[in-house]
């Protein structure tokens, strides 16, 4: 199993928080979500009380479109690995939307990676309170 060392952060920040094994995680606003092939939640962190007003136990058996309502049609995996259009895209920074408990939109970006041949892992970081794309939603469903 994969450690949270080994996943590709591209925020220097949550990389010092995932490899140092920081729990105060939350107060970056990054929730992890371990996802089955299909979308569907195995695990996530205590940060998606902060960013999503969800208790962990909730989430678990939800699909990943609960939080993130422009993947309910992505297939997260493709011939083994991770769809390469929704790798690009959060490589890339796009914003995607994400869904408070509330029913609210607020702006994240994804960090998504394969934990292991069953499991994905995502990180999603809330962009709220950032100026980095002027708090528009900018992408555009993945397919």
């Amino acid at each position: 199993m994969a450690t949270a060392s080994s996943l590709q952060v591209k925020s220097a920040q949550a990389n010092t928080y995932a490899s140092t094994g920081v729990s105060d995680v939350g107060t970056i606003d990054l929730a992890v979500l371990t996802l089955d092939d299909l979308g569907m939640i195995r695990d996530c962190s205590q940060a998606c009380v902060q960013v999503f007003g969800y208790l962990p136990d909730e989430l678990v058996g939800r699909h990943v479109s609960t939080l993130l309502p422009q993947l309910p049609e992505t297939e997260l995996v493709q011939e083994g690995r991770i769809n390469s259009r929704l790798a690009h895209l959060c490589h890339c920074a796009i914003a995607f939307q994400a869904r408070h408990r509330d029913g609210q939109c607020f702006p994240s970006e994804l960090f998504i990676n394969r934990l292991d041949s069953h499991n994905v892992v995502v990180l999603v970081r809330s962009l709220e309170a950032s100026s980095l794309n002027g708090g528009a939603i900018t992408a555009k469903p993945v397919r």
